[in-house]
């Protein structure tokens, strides 16, 4: 007896026939049936051969939470209880292949291993998958025939799943971008429901339905093409000049303590801490940065304990107040967001770590237009609890952004970008 099962076309075009993609990725809007082909094409390669199957997700408080459900209802549906058992936490099939189900949030480096030999691996809900979770599974998956199935909608442009293979375009990777009508088995109820989204709210339901980033109608102070020619960029030779050293200090125990320092706009040394007391931050920062270094600190609390000794001591120090008046008042809010939009139209012209907290920390900072203080609208630059919220970086405060920042900022006035683009030139940009 055949069957015949059915699957999204363009999943069986694109990721299937002849496709020989390590990692294959589909993503869109709500409703657009890849959940469903997923499932189907897996229990019936499970079928054919014996197969570990490993399903993630980056929280699973339950087997509930997982897409067990979504695999036994296709079983049933099908009739397929004949070939697969389905017990508590795996479902087993006669021929020795075996579903497993798992959070990745729970796993470390050696945890993680009881998946080490996997055949197939199905991560879904993608978009909420962190760095650190990616960064574990991906090489603990090793034979050469495994397949990665990714299954998520887009949610922001920092999270992992997007960078790696959406904005990068990993060379081992197919993407697959599916919509509602691209499923022509997208239920009537659905359609009420997107229907009523619409005309409540026609932003979000673009993102919801039709898989648009969340922050695609957002503003950010440096866009991520910028970053990343910033990193790129080598400059061989800086001219000689003051060093410029910028000093995020860290407020709560968790934040990171950012030193950065910069030669002509060449970033020539960083130094990272957490955790630490103010004893040792005094004494590496009197290592990192020389008396004849322009140090420019964050004037918040502890930064103004810092500013002090540092003074003391004979150091030039610029105390930076992220809250206060900027230099041009008549288009920023603070000085934050002077800092900020100072640093972006310098980075056409600058040399920075490639170090991706960093990048995703630059990038996915956003800002906005308000009424501000002096009675017209002037921007302003999100605050470190917003962008927590939203991004999906290492670090939810934006540390080494801050302290590279301070470092690229001139509190006396503006930088003449001009001779800096000479300067590039002079001296091997590329």
């Amino acid at each position: 007896m055949t069957q015949n099962v059915e699957i999204i076309k363009k999943v069986k075009e694109e990721l299937v026939d002849n496709c020989n993609a390590r990692h294959r990725i589909v993503y869109g809007g709500r409703g657009k049936g890849a959940s469903w082909s997923i499932a189907r094409i897996l229990l019936l390669e499970a079928m054919q051969k014996e197969l570990f199957i490993v399903c993630v997700r980056e929280v699973q408080k339950s087997i509930e939470l997982s897409v067990q459900k979504l695999l036994v209802d296709t079983i049933k549906y099908f009739g397929w209880q004949f070939f697969y058992k389905i017990t508590k936490n795996k479902i087993i099939g006669s021929n020795g292949s075996v579903f497993v189900f798992s959070g990745l949030h729970e796993h470390n480096s050696d945890s993680i291993k009881s998946l080490e030999g996997a055949d197939r691996c199905w991560v879904a809900e993608a978009q909420s998958i962190s760095r650190q979770s990616i960064d574990i599974l991906r090489p603990t998956i090793r034979k050469e025939t495994a397949v990665f199935w990714w299954d998520f909608n887009p949610r922001y442009s920092s999270d992992p799943v997007w960078v790696d293979y959406i904005r990068n375009h990993d060379p081992n990777a197919k993407t697959l971008f599916l919509r509602h009508f691209d499923n022509k088995w997208f239920p009537k109820s659905l359609k009420m429901e997107m229907e009523a989204d619409y005309k409540r709210d026609e932003n979000r339901a673009r993102h919801i339905w039709e898989g648009e980033l969340s922050d695609a109608n957002d503003s950010f102070v440096c866009p991520a093409e910028l970053v990343e020619k910033a990193q790129e960029k080598i400059i061989k030779r800086p001219r000689p000049q003051v060093p410029q050293i910028g000093m995020d200090i860290a407020h709560q125990g968790g934040d990171e303590i950012t030193f950065y320092k910069s030669i002509d706009n060449k970033v020539v040394d960083t130094y990272f801490a957490r955790y630490q007391d103010a004893v040792t931050t005094l004494k590496d920062a009197k290592q990192f940065a020389t008396k004849n270094s322009n140090i420019k600190i964050d004037n918040g609390h502890l930064g103004s304990a810092l500013a002090d000794m540092l003074e003391d001591d004979g150091y030039t120090v610029n105390r930076i107040n992220f809250g206060g008046t900027p230099k041009d008042t008549e288009h920023y809010e603070d000085t934050a967001t002077e800092m900020y939009f100072e640093f972006r139209d310098q980075l056409e012209y600058s040399d920075i770590p490639v170090d991706e907290e960093l990048a995703i920390q630059l990038y996915t900072r956003k800002y906005k237009y308000i009424n501000g203080k002096r009675g017209y609208e002037v921007m302003k630059i999100e605050s470190k609890d917003d962008f927590a919220e939203h991004t999906h970086a290492l670090h939810k405060s934006p540390d080494r952004a801050d302290g590279l920042v301070l470092c690229f900022y001139d509190p006396a006035g503006s930088m003449d970008v001009s001779s800096i683009a000479g300067a590039i030139t002079a001296y091997g940009g590329k």
